[in-house]
């Protein structure tokens, strides 16, 4: 009798250790239908010069000279991804400044040719306030072709992600849409660079200026 006790109460413990054994591994499974693959973003349309700014700080990056009005350094210690990003700090109406900006003649300064992508991508980037917070960002943005045309559009709200603060980094979008090329008469075909206007004053950091496809869902 007590032989016949200890094997069903094995058998017991031993039905318990498969159930359980079995839910672990259930588990598991579904951890792994939950993970997404990552989507290439190496190249829009054929288009493969979708890095403005990351980590790139050479002769392709240049600020106005006016060093009373505008300052551009390289950070270390805020850094939204890579090693280092931009602090720009700027103050056009005490310094006495006509025009100042910064701008980027990314691959080098080679012609780009942008016209698949137009319709498509945008260019976006990340900016985070080195001390405060506002919802205001005084600066145009444009791209340049090798014609010397110059096509800007102005910052609005609806172009970033939240406001503007010291803890985290707020994302800017731009659809190219958005941006007078046609009523320019650009050469899309020959992009030269993509600048910052700067107005009134402002500090902030800047990082990862890139063109990104866009969501056409959304």
């Amino acid at each position: 009798m007590k032989h016949l006790l200890l094997f069903c109460f094995l058998l017991l413990m031993f039905s318990q250790c498969v159930v359980h054994k079995s839910s672990l591994v259930q588990v598991k499974q579904k951890e792994l239908y939950d993970v997404v693959a990552s989507e290439d973003t190496s190249s829009i349309n054929g288009f493969k010069d979708v890095v403005i700014f990351a980590d790139n700080m050479d002769n392709s990056v240049w600020v106005s000279p006016e060093t009373q009005c505008v300052q551009l350094t390289k950070e270390t210690k805020e850094i939204y991804a890579g090693t280092y990003s931009l602090h720009v700090k700027w103050d056009k109406i005490t310094g006495g400044c006509n025009w100042i900006g910064i701008g980027f003649g990314w691959n080098n300064w080679q012609a780009k040719d942008m016209i698949e992508v137009v319709n498509d991508a945008a260019v976006q980037f990340h900016v985070k306030a080195v001390k405060g917070s506002f919802s205001n960002l005084p600066v145009a943005f444009a791209f340049e072709d090798y014609t010397s045309v110059q096509t800007y559009y102005g910052f609005n709200a609806q172009l970033a992600s939240g406001i503007f603060n010291d803890k985290t980094w707020t994302t800017v979008t731009i659809p190219l849409n958005k941006f007078p090329f046609e009523a320019k008469d650009a050469d899309l075909g020959k992009v030269k660079q993509f600048m910052m206007q700067l107005e009134a004053e402002g500090d902030i950091y800047l990082d990862e200026i890139k063109i990104v496809k866009l969501n056409h869902e959304k």
